[in-house]
């Protein structure tokens, strides 16, 4: 009998979110998940809301740090307070690390507008496993 296609590693379970605001850049980090060092952590879906003042928009959110990996944007209307809403969802298979040292998943969002009054917030969530290298 031969061996299944594809092997699976059993991992750690992960269920993160975060969220933060920023008024003082047309960029929003979101430090989303530590990796411990020496771990993998193979993330499997990801979603992101970003909420922004009715003049702005989002014109992109992405993991930033450490790879790179670019997701659609969609315009979601307006929320109860007036604020211009867009959300990105994905299912993703990718592996990130090892490292010799922690390091945070970064997601980004990016917009057109910053400054006083300009606040935007942007809440992630990602699943997947941590795993020993």
């Amino acid at each position: 009998m031969a061996p299944p296609a594809v092997t699976v590693a059993s991992g750690e379970p992960v269920n993160a979110f975060n969220q933060v605001s920023n008024t003082l850049s047309n960029q929003a980090d979101n430090h989303v998940f530590r990796i411990p060092a020496g771990k993998r952590l193979v993330i499997d879906y990801l979603s992101a809301k970003g909420t922004v003042p009715a003049a702005d928009s989002v014109s992109g959110i992405h993991i930033n740090n450490p790879v790179v990996h670019f997701f659609v944007v969609t315009a979601q209307g307006t929320d109860i307070s007036g604020k211009r809403v867009f959300a990105a969802a994905q299912s993703i298979h990718t592996t990130i690390g090892p490292f010799p040292a922690p390091t945070d998943v970064v997601v980004r969002m990016e917009r057109n507008m910053f400054g006083p009054g300009a606040e935007a917030t942007l809440g992630v969530s990602l699943a997947g496993q941590l795993l020993n290298p």
